[in-house]
């Protein structure tokens, strides 16, 4: 055993760099999948922290108005439910009283706002239940008798802010004034687009404004289980236990977390990929490095095999050297992966992914680093095995020959190159094996960077509307009660200001589906003469009065396709649509249906527009039109701007991820070029003498190996582009597929990004090749006048 750790400790003196190289890259890899995973489960979901942060139950149950619920207690119900086999506790019953928004003013202004009617499920505050997450103004103050909390996406919906005023029907349908005390995050609660009505809080003073008679007022549960993964069948018992008339509405955590899934997955899963891909780059390069070493010192292993060293001993000296590389690098990597998101919080996916002392939790961490090492140590083995099967009597020169002679090659076409170079493409065209087996060791680096530098061009596409993926655009809306200025001196406003191209009238109903209990969004934007210009990437654009293009969400959840025609229920109004292209849709998952604002001609249909979509010049950033434009146009105080929600929310931490997986590749690329420049340095050593000896310079005898190296970069970079760039399409076309936003959103780095990549690969092929030639001293002369 002391013989073996002195060989590897001699070894590695004699490699430092290059033992040095394999520690970061296994470390970068690590660190890249550890952040990776910590984006999967946090920055691209941070739902389950909000949920344990919460103290939500696993299931929401709604139960409709009882005799036996009075005074904001249902007790029977709660005994019963607490008796059920899995059920851990019970919440503190909630009442509940159902009204309608009609109207929302901001604060200050002298009326109720814009009309428009919408479900508001107002939820009790009860001590001891789970009370939902602030995320701004305040919780509800008990001298307020008229403040509520809403929810974050009835807010969204409402446009209201803290301190804005909502105008909500009373059961005598009387108006009642609220005033928004403060916008709360409920992980438990399905977003009202999902849910088909919004939510706030109130106190029981609150809820004897809207809904006085107690016996009408609805109550809810919640649930912690035992086991959460029994949720979907306690629900069910649930139902049978109270029966189908009590339960109005029931909801599991499984739920709520799919309608709330954010859709950075997206970008985590390419982030994985391309860190597994990393992975498997930095094993290729292990096994590449012990490879040469093997190569080199096959003379000094037949003299450990001469002294007594057994084959197994000879092949565990080499794996445990490279694994004892590779543990150092993965203790490296995970401390640096946890300094990261502890100094940088978006890194890691927020505050709210910060639970332990390292990114993704204990289990991540020893899951990667045991990925890390069995992936070394399975890529170490081949070479070990060969070194293994040395033969005991070394070759004279203490080097073993090569596997595979020259192959004799015609090198007519190149006798009118320069000697340098004829000389160094000859070499390459002889010793294929090595070009091939050198290139696609490189390739898998190449592979994984076009997937990184995919998921940045894509991140662009979706986050930057310039970029392609959709277009450019603001919403406008009203601020104040009246319809002053008009609809038509209003929009003319608006289409004045040169940073906007157009201004096209709209308006959002939630809409339900025949035997559908989901809904969806039905947009109407735009007119039959002036369309808006939706991205669509399948079918056509609206040129028609009841035509529609759709979101990948919303025909998956229709069933249809584009060309069908699809019945929908707006309130209590049929239509039927003719969807006639698929658009790319990036709001609420893809469950959107955009048509015209003139198919809007049924009765109770809206006559006034409730927004504005505004497409932007190109150039244009859409966050200083909404800063500048009111005053510039002379709305201020009138119109509010509202950029675009795109489907990623943490683009910044997404594209720093990408440039330290980018580095971590460029790393893992450095290791195997200078594997191979080494490798071919001490092959053709002997004629780099030969080459002095007819003539050549030293620099012309560099630019030999530099041609070598040069040629491999640039097969590798050629090679990995056209396999990524299809793959990498695919798989992000597939995953948008999924996400609702739909197929086309892909973007493949542009040929200047791919041409950048060959030439600095290239370039640096060439350093590494060339410097050794260069520090060879030059030949001397002896007594006799011979050359040595």
């Amino acid at each position: 055993m002391r013989a073996l750790l002195r060989w590897i400790r001699v070894d590695l003196r004699s490699h430092r760099v290059h033992a040095l190289l394999i520690v970061l890259a296994t470390g970068g890899t690590t660190a890249a999948l550890l952040l990776a995973g910590t984006l999967l489960g946090a920055a691209a979901d941070p739902w389950q922290r909000q949920f344990q942060a919460a103290g939500s139950p696993d299931i929401r149950i709604d139960l409709r108005p009882s005799t036996a619920a009075r005074g904001g207690t249902d007790e029977p119900s709660a005994a019963v439910l607490a008796r059920e086999p899995g059920v851990l506790a019970v919440s503190p019953p909630q009442q509940t009283a159902e009204t309608t928004l009609v109207g929302r003013r901001a604060d200050g202004a002298a009326a109720a706002g814009p009309p428009g009617r919408t479900a508001l499920v107002l939820r009790g505050d009860t001590p001891g239940a789970a009370r939902p997450l602030l995320r701004s103004g305040t919780w509800l103050d008990p001298a307020d008798a008229r403040g509520i909390v809403l929810e974050q996406s009835a807010a969204d919906a409402a446009w209201a802010h803290p301190g804005d005023h909502l105008t909500v029907l009373d059961s005598h349908g009387t108006a009642v004034e609220l005033q928004v005390l403060g916008i709360a995050d409920s992980p438990d609660q399905l977003p009202s687009q999902a849910a088909g009505y919004d939510l706030g809080w109130a106190l029981p003073d609150t809820l004897d404004l809207v809904q006085p008679d107690q016996a009408a007022r609805g109550v809810t549960l919640g649930l912690r289980l035992a086991r959460p993964s029994d949720a979907a069948y306690t629900a069910q018992r649930v139902v049978s236990v109270l029966g189908a008339g009590r339960v109005s509405r029931i909801t599991t955590w499984l739920d709520a977390r799919d309608a709330r899934q954010q859709d950075n997955r997206l970008a985590g899963l390419l982030l994985g990929l391309s860190g597994l891909a990393a992975l498997l780059a930095a094993a290729l390069a292990v096994a590449g490095g012990a490879g040469w070493r093997i190569r080199t010192r096959t003379g000094d292993i037949a003299l450990l095999k001469a002294l007594g060293f057994t084959a197994g001993q000879v092949a565990w000296m080499f794996i445990v050297e490279q694994l004892l590389l590779a543990g150092t690098g993965v203790l490296l990597g995970s401390g640096g992966a946890a300094i990261a998101v502890h100094t940088v919080p978006a890194l890691g996916g927020g505050t709210d992914a910060l639970h332990g002392p390292v990114p993704g939790g204990t289990a991540t961490t020893v899951a990667v680093a045991a990925a890390a090492l069995l992936a070394v140590g399975a890529a170490a083995a081949l070479p070990a095995l060969r070194a293994s099967r040395v033969t005991p009597v070394p070759p004279t020169d203490g080097t073993r020959p090569p596997a595979m002679t020259a192959r004799p090659v015609r090198l007519g076409p190149l006798r009118r190159l320069p000697p340098a170079l004829a000389l160094g493409l000859g070499s390459v065209l002889r010793r294929r094996s090595d070009l091939v087996g050198s290139a696609l060791r490189l390739t898998v680096p190449v592979v994984a960077a076009t997937l990184a530098l995919s998921t940045w061009a894509t991140l662009d596409a979706v986050t930057r509307p310039d970029r392609g993926a959709t277009v450019p655009s603001v919403t406008a809306r009203r601020t104040t009660p009246d319809q002053t200025p008009g609809d038509g001196r209003l929009a003319d406003a608006l289409a004045a200001d040169g940073a906007v191209q157009g201004v096209y009238p709209g308006t959002e109903m939630q809409a339900l589906a025949p035997g559908q209990s989901a809904t969806l969004t039905l947009r109407a934007v735009g007119t039959t003469d002036a369309p808006y210009p939706y991205t669509v990437v399948e079918g056509r654009a609206i040129r028609a009065t009841d035509e529609a293009v759709a979101g990948q969400g919303a025909l998956d959840l229709l069933g249809a396709r584009v060309g069908q025609w699809v019945r929908l229920t707006t309130g209590s109004t049929p239509r039927i649509l003719h969807i006639v292209g698929r658009n790319l849709e990036p709001e609420h998952g893809g469950r959107v249906l955009s048509t015209g604002f003139d198919t809007l001609d049924r009765p109770g249909d809206p006559t006034h527009p409730d927004f504005w979509q505004l497409t932007l010049r190109p150039g244009q950033d859409p966050a200083a039109v909404q800063r500048d434009l009111p005053a510039r146009a002379g709305l201020a105080g009138q119109t509010e701007i509202r950029l675009p929600t795109g489907p990623v929310t943490r683009p910044g931490a997404l594209r720093a991820s990408v440039v330290g997986l980018l580095l971590v590749l460029a790393l893992i690329g450095l290791v195997d070029l200078l594997t191979t420049a080494t490798a071919g340095f001490h092959e053709r050593r002997r004629d780099l003498g030969l080459l002095r000896a007819i003539g050549l310079t030293p620099g012309q005898s560099a630019v030999v190996l530099a041609v070598r190296g040069t040629v491999i970069a640039l097969s590798t970079v050629g090679v990995g582009s056209v396999v990524a760039i299809p793959l990498v399409r695919r798989l992000i076309d597939r995953q948008g597929e999924l996400s609702g936003i739909g197929a086309g959103i892909a973007r493949a780095p542009s040929a200047w990004t791919v041409l950048a990549m060959a030439a600095v690969c290239a370039t640096t092929a060439a350093a590494l090749c060339a410097l050794p030639v260069l520090r060879i001293p030059p030949p001397t002369r002896t007594p006799d006048g011979a050359g040595r």
